[in-house]
């Protein structure tokens, strides 16, 4: 149902509060059971071992091992305990489901906010990285091994089931969709030439099996290594260090906080017969190339047409046109030359003052879900809420595309029908 509410000219002038993120804490993994063998990408030689089925006894974390440096990402609240004398234990305070993270300070922040913890029945599994707008999760493909069951915690606390959706054996690279089509603003590749050998990276990975965080590592040489069904994979990156079997399918980053690499598995080059899987870095070159072949996913659509405009009072995005049957529409919008249309002055709390600023701020939004606009009418504000659809719903519309002045046209389908992966 869309609902409207007018407020005074003071409504502009508001501050987006934010609360601190809250990680949800994985299970603790048992430090005396092995792990379980992860199969070798198809066409490989070696055969996975069974997990253990042994329910972990309580553990304290693993301590850092000497000389590794980690910046950890914001450590969840210990469960309450109960009071010396009490009869029972005070009952567990239920984790929200989601919390708005605090705006990035650094690439590093950023960086950490783009990738996800992936989980199969509440214990680690592998790292994912979201796609900047799309909503899919980048990662390896060998830790999955059936693919049945995933799970992944978001930093802002959510835990939404994914589906393997696509995947590259050769290069061991997997795309998840998770259930829901949550967006989420994610991690962007990196345009400068792949790095080279002695390269200063971070990882970015489980810390103590709780949280996220970042540690170093570098490149050590680039190889020929041999990977699923015995494909040549060139301008591999071996890594100086090893990285967690938990670990695997995560970001390597640059300073910038893009991503360089992927950590994924291939056959150890040292093997003249047969497969041991060892950790690497697929190139973005490899990650543009598996993109590729994927099919776009179709963005949400508000169904009109803005640009930029100065009101005088405000500066914000005049609503040049809207589609009869658009989102916009349903939720009265009105489109027109300066002076009648409403401008649009703010997209869920955040000012935007540009198409494309008000593009990039409804990308983010999941199909179904409401978007709040502050709109001027008529000198005052007033508050709307539009429920995006799927750009496939509208013909394949999408409100990335923008003409500077279309007024009076209706908007028109575009060529792409989302925004282009980074990534690709």
């Amino acid at each position: 149902m869309i609902q409207r509410k007018t407020v005074t000219p003071r409504a502009l002038a508001f501050v987006c509060a934010f609360a601190l993120p809250q990680i949800a804490e994985a299970a603790p993994a048992d430090p005396s059971a092995k792990p379980a063998a992860v199969p070798a990408p198809a066409g490989a030689n070696a055969k996975p071992k069974p997990a253990s089925s042994a329910a972990p006894p309580p553990a304290a974390p693993a301590a850092p091992s000497p000389g590794a440096k980690a910046t950890t990402a914001t450590a969840p609240s210990a469960a309450p305990v109960a009071a010396p004398g009490s009869a029972q234990p005070a009952a567990p305070q239920p984790a929200k489901p989601e919390v708005k993270l605090p705006p990035a300070k650094t690439p590093l922040e950023a960086a950490l906010q783009g990738v996800v913890m992936l989980e199969r029945a509440g214990r680690p599994l592998a790292v994912g990285t979201l796609l900047n707008g799309d909503g899919r999760i980048l990662t390896a493909l060998s830790p999955l091994t059936h693919g049945n069951q995933i799970d992944a915690r978001y930093p802002d606390g959510r835990v939404l089931h994914v589906k393997l959706s696509y995947s590259d054996r050769a290069w061991d690279l997997a795309l998840l969709t998770p259930e829901g089509d949550a967006r989420h603003a994610g991690l962007r590749a990196s345009r400068d030439p792949e790095p080279a050998v002695g390269t200063k990276l971070k990882a970015l990975g489980y810390v103590r099996d709780k949280a996220l965080g970042a540690t170093d590592q570098a490149v050590k040489a680039k190889s020929v290594l041999r990977g699923g069904d015995s494909a040549e994979l060139t301008d591999a990156l071996e890594l100086a260090q090893t990285p967690k079997p938990t670990d695997i399918g995560a970001p390597l980053i640059n300073d910038k906080g893009e991503v360089v690499a992927v950590v994924a598995r291939a056959c150890s080059p040292n093997d003249k017969v047969g497969c041991t899987l060892a950790p690497y870095g697929a190139p973005v070159s490899a990650i543009r190339g598996f993109l590729r072949a994927v099919p776009m996913r179709h963005g949400p659509w508000v169904g009109l047409e803005g640009v930029a405009f100065d009101a005088g009072i405000a500066r914000g995005v005049r609503v040049a046109a809207v589609a009869p049957d658009g989102p916009a529409a349903s939720a009265g919008l009105h489109a027109g030359p300066p002076g009648f249309a409403d401008v649009i002055v703010a997209v869920d709390g955040t000012p935007v003052s540009s198409a494309e600023a008000f593009a990039d701020a409804v990308e983010n939004h999941a199909a179904g879900t409401p978007v709040r606009l502050l709109v001027l009418s008529d000198g005052r504000y007033r508050e709307v809420g539009v429920v995006v659809r799927e750009a496939a719903d509208a013909v394949g519309r999408h409100d990335r595309a923008l003409p500077s002045n279309p007024w009076p046209r209706t908007p028109h389908p575009p060529e792409q029908k989302s925004p282009p992966n980074p990534y690709r």
